[in-house]
This record gives C-alpha cells, structure tokens and sequence, in this order.
C-alpha cells in the first residue's frame, strides 16, 4: 500500500524518544494507540515484510498519525493507558467491563452493611471475593450473609424501623442503641463464614429449626433447613483444592500466544484459596510483551482485583516498569510452588485460546462485517459510538426510558442510561422519545462528552421523527443520524428505517443477527428497569392499600404529592391530614 505523502514526512521526522504514538485512519479516528522507547524504531516497525496479517491489517487503515514524547517509559504507559480508555480505539486490547467478578465488602461505617459490587475500589471494609466457581448464583451469598446476620440493609439510616427490622434481617441501628463491640463480633463470625468455620452456626440453626417444628411452626423450620443448606453448598463451592499457606490476596498471571492472538489467565488467591479465574482472548498488532504490559497496567489501575502481589513472567525490564507505575508487587518467580501455579496458569490459558478462539474470530468477523455492511446500507462512515433507545411503560404508567450503548461493537455497560419520565403530560412512546433523546444530549452538550455517530430507536418513522425533533432543539440533527428498526406483523425485526427510505433485512446475514442482539439487549435493559420500577410501585401501593380507610383516590393523590411511600412516612400528621383524614394519618405513619 502506498503512503500518502503527508504520512512519509511524518515518519522520516519522528523522534526517537519515549513516548506515545496515535494511528488515524482516513477519517481523522484514532484506531490504535501504542507506546515506545524509541518511537522513531517502533512506527518504522509497522512497514517492514515480515508483520502479521493482522498488522497488515491495521497498517491498510492507517492514514496518519501524531505523537506525545514522555519523559520515560513510565510515563509513557501511564499516558498510554488514559488514551486508551478515552479514545477507546478500535485495534487496541480493551477492557471488557463485564468480566470481573463479584466482591462481598463488610463496610467499616459506625453501623456496617454488606454490599455486592463487581468494583471494590468505591467501598472501604473487609473485602470478601472474587466469586467465580460454584454452580449458584452468587448473589445468593449476598442474600445469604443478609438472613444470617441482621446487619442495616439501608444506604442511610431512616428515622424509624423498617420491614427488615420487623423480619429479625436488620438489628434496626435507627431505633435501638448498638454498642461497637455487636458490631466486632458479627465481623468475626463473618470471617468465620468465609473460612468454612460454620459448625457453630449451623447447630444453632438446627436447634432453631427443630424448636419451630416442635411448635407446629412448620413455615418457620422450613426456612431454617433451607438456610442450613444454602450454608453448606455455599461452603463447599468456594473451597478449593489448590491451597497456599500465603493468606494474602495473590494473582497469577499465565498468557499462552499463537500467531496474532493472545489468551491472557488470571488466577486469584484470596486467603490461601483459589476462588476466581479471569480469562480472555485478544488480538495482537505489535509487540507482544509490550501489548500484555499494557493490559495488566489497564487491568489493575481499573481496581478489577485487590491483591498486593501478581506473579507473572515478564521480562525483567517490564516487571520493572510495572512495578513503577502501580503500587502492587510484580514478580517473575524462577523456581518453586508459584512458578509451578504460573505454569498451570498459561497451560490454561493454552487450553482456553485452543477451545475459545475460533468462537472469538468468529464474532469478531460477524460485528466487523456487520458493521461494514450498515454502514454502506445507511452511507455512514464510522460507527465508532451508538446510541440505541427503548421505551416501556403499562398503561400509561411506570413510564421509563433506556438507552444502551455500543463502542466499536461491543456493549459498553458502563455508559448505559435509564430516564424516568418527568413530563407528566407526556403520553405515548414518541413523546418518552423526544423527552430522553433531549435530556441526554442536553447533559452531552453541558459535559461535552461526545456525540454518537448514530441513534438507533426501537420502532418506525413515528419514533425516528420523534429523536430528530429533539435534535433539531439543540441543533444537532445534522451531526447525529437517526434509524429505526422496525417489525413486522409477526413482532420480529424485519426492516432498517431511515427518514428517507426503507431496507428489509435477511435474517440470515450477520447485519441482522448484529442488530437482532444490539435490540434484545435495549429491551432487556428497559424491561429490567420496568419491572423494578414497577415491584417498588407495586410495593408502595400494596403498603397503603392495606390501610384501613385509605381509598385509592387517596392513595394516588399522596403519591402524586411525596412520591413514594418513604416520603409520606418522613411527613407529620399535620401535613398529611391536608389530603386525608387525621386518624387515617396517623394510621399511615404507624404502619
């Protein structure tokens, strides 16, 4: 391929510091973001006859290029790493948000509670995890610890007891007096519980069990033999076999390359316990170590794992500068049990690349065909960010809307929005439309955090028209442009619709799986946003529907008023009795 001009001045005058570079393709994108010692050698490397074809590959979309010289190499990841996650660029390894695993955290507040998060780094407490194996849901150990012990489930502490208080699950810290040394003993027994030390309390439930069935209390012993079980299998599945005496949290590091991909293990020891194992593959476009000291780099300044020390065989120069830029220990073990782990490590990694890459190859040349074919269909040139709608609501109610968004192909769940519909007199999904098409782009104005390239809406012309309106207000209607997709008579997707023109869609091509999955995911997000809205609405309801004398009239005009029924029991008996009668406000604030 020949080089522009422009392009072959710029590589005869590149320095020869460290530094990042930044290749552009035709359009002025970034599509890849390295960084070298020598920035003069490492570009030059890119044009010689012996690069892999999927360098090739990135090297025939490459039409320009820029660079940012960094004192050392130390910088030059750090920079590196913070364009990345900016840009996001298209032949970069990029982190997938959805693969790291869950945590269990016992916060360190006056009064503790447990939280589940799959990100440690925006909780302080003893910190339980990650939760890999097992053939349960892991959630149900978040659940679990919550039956057991009866710490505070609220984020902040209300002025009066609740449904948990009232179900023995809260010891009520906004009602009672809790003394520290309460809270020091459930955090040891908690310990107690992750190191499988359950035989204290798996008799006191039994004891518990065989009392209520001895009161005839059949409902009440049902639910402690099912704690008891819940207990056991929850136990056994975070055991592992693979144990170290080393109770600090440890990671391996094992990679296996072949040709142009790379499969990358991740092992995590916690408490001398082999309790998860990450794992990914990944294409390669340049030196390989280089490539897996930027992932690593990326992976722990994401906080994706708490562990102080990560053994890895890297060469020693790599160690070191890794070691310099993150405050975790790196080492490269040479001999003994830790080696002996990595080996294990990278022949897993082998074994997954082996079963796994020609599932990933094949994805990976679906989206990329995919995306190719819409944007010849609809005459785009990039389809780097994509913005993509729903809306639900029943019967004019729990109105919601949701976007999703997908960047450079894949689903970036972090960026994901829901929109709780403000305009009471909105009705309909193109008016929900307009409405969060004009808030969200209303906030990316005010952040100046990007445009998409398209807008994708779940429906026809009707919510198309609905989007651009909303554009036109802020004047962007030509900057981002507006499809639909549209079903047919069947309720399946059969048509791309644009405001000019309409393609029907064969549902064997990757252009309509691509598509089918971008519009189940928006619709499983928007679903699942619903139906929460729509348990606490039923929750709040059924609440004050219990109370005697409180028609629904009533009901409906408090919850116009104070929105939920957390709001109307903050409220005096004063302020209530202006929508009901005194007695039944004091009903509702007793309730």
């Amino acid at each position: 391929m020949a080089l522009k001009e422009q392009l072959v001045f710029k590589l005869k005058n590149f320095p020869s510091e460290p530094g990042c570079y930044m290749w552009k393709n035709k359009d002025g994108q970034i599509i890849y973001i390295g960084k070298a010692k020598n920035l003069f050698n490492r570009v030059h490397q890119y044009f010689q006859n012996n690069v892999s074809d999927k360098t090739k590959a990135l090297v025939e979309n490459i039409d320009d290029v820029d660079f940012v010289i960094t004192k050392n190499e130390n910088e030059s990841l750090i920079l590196e790493a913070n364009l990345i996650k900016q840009y996001q660029p298209k032949y970069n390894i990029l982190l997938k948000e959805n693969n790291n695993y869950p945590y269990i955290v016992l916060t360190n507040e006056e009064h503790p509670r447990f939280i589940y998060t799959r990100n440690i780094k925006f909780f302080k407490g003893k910190v339980y995890g990650p939760f890999a194996y097992g053939n349960f849901d892991k959630y149900e150990i978040y659940i679990l610890l919550n039956q057991i012990f009866p710490l505070r489930k609220c984020y902040k502490l209300p002025h009066r007891k609740c449904l948990y208080y009232d179900i023995k699950e809260c010891v009520g810290p906004c009602i009672n007096t809790i003394q520290p040394e309460y809270y020091v003993e459930i955090a040891k027994k908690v310990d107690d519980f992750f190191h499988g030390k359950n035989k204290e309390l798996i008799d006191k439930l039994k004891a518990k069990e065989k009392a209520s069935a001895e009161q005839l209390n059949f409902e009440s012993a049902g639910k402690y033999a099912s704690l008891i079980t819940s207990i056991k299998n929850i136990t056994t599945s975070i055991k592992s076999d693979v144990m170290l005496k080393n109770k600090n949290q440890l990671d391996f590091v094992g990679f296996y390359i072949k040709e142009s991909h790379i499969a990358i293990v991740i092992y995590s020891y916690i408490n001398g316990k082999l309790l998860a194992m990450n794992q990914e593959i990944n294409t390669i476009y340049d030196d390989t170590n280089e490539r897996i000291t930027d992932y690593i780099y990326q992976y722990y300044i994401a906080a994706h794992s708490a562990s102080s020390t990560v053994y890895m065989e890297l060469p020693e120069t790599d160690i070191d500068l890794l070691n310099n830029s993150i405050e975790k220990s790196f080492i490269s073990p040479k001999s003994g049990k830790y080696k002996s782990i990595l080996k294990t490590a990278c022949v897993n990694a082998q074994k997954y690349y082996e079963s796994n890459y020609l599932i990933y190859e094949s994805k990976s040349r679906e989206t990329d065909d995919a995306m190719d074919n819409l944007k010849k269909l609809i005459k785009i040139e990039q389809l780097n960010l994509i913005h993509v709608y729903d809306m639900s609501n029943l019967f004019e109610e729990n109105k919601i809307g949701a976007m999703i968004v997908v960047e450079n192909g894949k689903f970036n769940k972090k960026l994901y929005r829901k929109f709780n519909i403000k305009n009471s007199e909105s009705h309909g999904d193109t008016e929900y439309m307009y409405e969060c098409v004009l808030r969200e782009y209303k906030k990316v104005i005010e952040e100046n955090s990007g445009f998409p390239d398209l807008i994708i809406v779940d429906g026809g012309i009707n919510q198309i028209n609905a989007a651009i309106n909303a554009l036109q207000t802020l004047e962007l209607d030509k900057i981002i442009r507006v499809i639909g997709l549209s079903k047919n008579n069947k309720h399946k997707t059969s048509q791309i619709v644009t405001k000019e023109e309409t393609f029907s869609l064969d549902i064997r091509s990757p252009l309509y799986k691509w598509l089918f999955n971008i519009q189940e995911e928006v619709h499983r997000f928007a679903i699942s946003f619903f139906r929460n809205k729509k348990s606490k609405q039923f929750f709040e309801d059924s609440v004050l529907n219990n109370i005697p004398g409180l028609g629904k009239k009533s009901v409906e005009k408090l919850l116009k008023v104070y929105g939920n029924v957390g709001e109307i029991k903050k409220a005096t008996v004063e302020e209530l009795s202006k929508y009901v009668k005194k007695e039944i406000a004091q009903k509702i604030l007793d309730s």
